[in-house]
């Protein structure tokens, strides 16, 4: 069964009907409900939108929550290392000091066996790709600023 793996850009992006992506990231939630693909959400990434949103505007009925665990750590110890030496050595350029959580959530979706990796944060995608490559993600980076359409070839 496939599986969708939403980061907290989507979540943003997916209530926040004044965002230029909401209307691609409604697509694509609508696209997963209906093709039942499984929609996981990491308590990660629920915790950064908690920061200053509120749990209950969450769909968590249509959501599969994933708890951090040792497995997600230890993969997540190895990407970082290879993420942080990147940037140390300007192998990759990432604006912000935090990389973290964008790394703990790679390494879940990986331990994970996910199809997609969603998200509106085309940041983040110079870190999965060189993780793709010296890590071994092997699943799908999806970006909804661009159209489902572009993605899945979906026509309406």
């Amino acid at each position: 069964m496939k599986k969708a793996f939403i980061d907290t850009n989507f979540l943003i992006k997916l209530l926040n009907i004044q965002d230029p992506a909401h209307k691609n990231a409604v697509a694509y939630f609508k696209y997963f409900v209906e093709n039942q693909i499984i929609i996981i959400v990491s308590s990660i990434a629920v915790g950064e939108y908690c920061v200053q949103g509120e749990i209950t505007h969450l769909p968590l009925k249509n959501l599969q929550t994933l708890n951090y665990n040792i497995l997600h750590a230890i993969k997540a110890g190895k990407c970082g290392f290879i993420a942080f030496n990147a940037r140390k050595n300007k192998e990759i350029t990432v604006e912000r000091i935090v990389i973290t959580n964008d790394v703990k959530l790679f390494a879940q979706a990986e331990i994970e066996k996910v199809t997609f990796y969603v998200t509106g944060d085309t940041k983040s995608k110079s870190i999965f790709d060189l993780l793709r490559k010296e890590a071994g993600l092997s699943y799908q980076f999806i970006d909804i600023n661009k159209p489902l359409q572009e993605s899945f070839g979906v026509l309406f």
